[in-house]
């Protein structure tokens, strides 16, 4: 599964590529999936369309039973094409094959929209009493809060119309941006020879030890990001006036409104956490001035803002699958058994290459299929970690498939992050046990706190980024690269103080991060999801296997309640005036540690 990089200039991950054949056998039975799907969708709709107010109990779990099963189809098959676009975005057959799953599902959605708003019509009390009924125990939660989205939700022919236009208007700028940031490659030499380099290469340079390496990483990325950021914003200026528009039609009073819905969470505990984040900003700050003094630095540049603080080794792609195998076995073997089917299912695509998709993710597929991870593996130790934060989600995605039915496995982005977050603190506590390599466990304790500082703190800043953006939106401006750039900085100041010199180039730190551009918001549930696990990880410190079997639980339950439901077994109310203290607390410890 692995190729030996060692005597090469390859990432060791190079031909680690995933196999798709368990979710279908090519373009074609992809295809022919989608036709029975909408065929099952025509015949849902004949049977219940203008009968949803008078189905009882009984009734009604069957027909959440079909809709479970056409839901599962439909998501393999589109899983399979968005999965392979998003390994080859150039391909002709694969962009083909995306637009036409796309067009698929809005049929799809506009053949089944009539049950949903049939559903919000029912009157409360007839409403609550279906919900209610033992037969559909296992969807209740789906049921009950789907109705949270009644305020929001037009007629039938509206949301038909909405949903016919949006792959012209907002899948399409997507995939501009996917394409110009993918394919990018700029010719770098870090050393070693003059290769090739994508976006997320260059990037993985902030953690080089040369600080000459890390400045001329950013550079070079920011050079070759300069003359496409026109396009760029244009990509975000339209979806964002397009969302704008879409809040006005549904009568959304902020544009965050629609993430906190789909997250079930409320306004002020977001805002709340948010501002908690702000008035902690000093505790960044002081690790940046303490950081500048390890590195005997008067201040610390951009650049080395991840320096690495001892001599962290390079860790190979098969070495990071052991790393993984042993450090989620010492938590649960269940869990371990998960992580090791993605290797040996060929379930991981690690490679990073020209015309692949940046970053990382872990894709759900279907309830009853198996997740399927994407990485861009390039050796490094935090490389280790993004592949346990992905893995996090996946076993999280393989329990709740397993307990909870299509409707009601997934959680929104806040409570989804949580696993993802935890698994890296189980790998990030068994380096720091076993390793025995004196700068790497310096290092590895150094990124820990910076990690944090990553997710808590930068995400935070580009929550309040897009918060700025989609004001300066709704009072007319156009979002030029200029604006952006403007606003980006401002962002970033307010969070770096005078701890660090930002340089010009970074104005354009904006252009090339994909959650702006797919989903408004996503970054502040990576700040609650934080938050909450530094919490969780500590009780787990303090109980032990008690509180694993609780987490387990948990991770069972997907989507089956809202979080503050979710999460109050395990001992945590995000309701509560200091519902972020045990984070910060955590924060502090780790700095402590990382400062000794």
């Amino acid at each position: 599964m692995t190729t030996d990089a060692s005597t090469t200039n390859e990432p060791n991950a190079a031909g680690v590529h995933w196999d798709l054949s368990p979710l279908a056998a090519d373009a074609a039975a992809a295809r022919a999936g989608l036709a029975e799907g909408l065929d099952r969708c025509r015949a849902f709709a004949e049977r219940y369309r203008g009968r949803v107010a008078d189905l009882d109990g009984p009734a009604m779990a069957a027909a959440l039973a079909e809709l479970a099963g056409i839901d599962n189809l439909l998501s393999r098959v589109g899983s399979y094409a968005h999965l392979r676009e998003s390994v080859d975005v150039t391909a002709e057959e694969n962009r083909d094959l995306s637009t036409a799953m796309d067009q698929g599902m809005v049929e799809a959605g506009n053949l089944l929209r009539f049950f949903e708003l049939e559903w919000l019509d029912v009157d409360d009390a007839k409403a609550q009493a279906v919900a209610d009924a033992p037969e559909v125990a296992r969807d209740r939660h789906h049921l009950v809060s789907l109705r949270r989205f009644a305020p929001f939700t037009l007629s039938e022919p509206e949301e038909r119309m909405l949903s016919e236009r949006s792959p012209a208007a907002a899948s399409a700028w997507q995939t501009l941006f996917s394409q110009v940031v993918s394919t990018l490659e700029v010719p770098f030499d870090p050393g070693d020879g003059e290769t090739p380099h994508t976006v997320d290469r260059l990037l993985a340079y902030v953690r080089n030890d040369d600080r000459a390496v890390r400045r001329r990483a950013l550079e070079t990325l920011y050079a070759a990001l300069e003359p496409h950021t026109p396009t760029l914003a244009h990509c975000y200026d339209t979806l964002v006036g397009d969302r704008l528009a879409m809040d006005r039609l549904r009568g959304h009073g902020d544009p965050m409104d629609p993430t906190h819905l789909r997250n079930e969470l409320d306004r002020d505990v977001v805002g709340n956490m948010m501002a908690a984040v702000e008035r902690h900003y000093d505790l960044a700050q002081r690790w940046f001035r303490a950081k500048a003094t390890l590195l005997g630095l008067d201040r610390l540049e951009l650049w080395d803002q991840y320096a690495p603080l001892g001599d962290a080794r390079a860790v190979r792609y098969d070495e990071a699958q052991r790393i993984i195998d042993t450090s989620f076995g010492r938590f649960s073997p269940d869990i371990a058994g998960i992580a090791r089917g993605f290797f040996d299912e060929r379930r991981v695509d690690a490679e990073p290459r020209a015309g692949k998709r940046g970053g990382a993710f872990c894709a759900s597929v279907a309830q009853d299929a198996r997740p399927y991870v994407l990485m861009n593996y390039t050796d490094q130790m935090n490389d280790v970690m993004t592949l346990a934060h992905e893995l996090g989600h996946g076993m999280h995605f393989t329990l709740s498939n397993r307990d909870q039915t299509a409707l009601s496995t997934h959680t929104g982005l806040a409570l989804a992050e949580v696993p993802s977050t935890f698994a890296e603190l189980v790998t990030f506590d068994h380096l720091l046990a076993t390793e025995t390599d004196a700068g790497t466990r310096r290092a590895l304790v150094c990124e820990r706190v910076e990690g944090a500082f990553a997710t808590v703190f930068r995400q935070t800043v580009l929550a309040r980024y897009e918060q700025r953006a989609y004001a300066a939106r709704a009072e007319g401006q156009t979002l030029t690269a200029d604006r952006l750039s403007e606003i980006w900085m401002e962002c970033n100041r307010a969070y770096y103080g005078d701890a660090m010199d930002l340089p010009d180039g970074y104005r354009l730190g904006w252009s090339y991060i994909p959650h702006f551009i797919s989903t408004r918001f996503y970054t502040y549930a990576y700040v609650f999801a934080h938050l909450v696990t530094l919490a969780l990880y500590a009780r787990y410190r303090q109980e032990g296997p008690e509180f694993g079997a609780r987490y387990m639980q948990f991770l069972g339950r997907g989507g089956s309640g809202a979080p503050a439901e979710l999460l109050a077994p395990l001992g945590v109310d995000i309701a509560a005036p200091d519902a972020w203290d045990a984070g910060f607390a955590e924060m502090e410890r780790m700095i402590a540690e990382a400062s000794a």
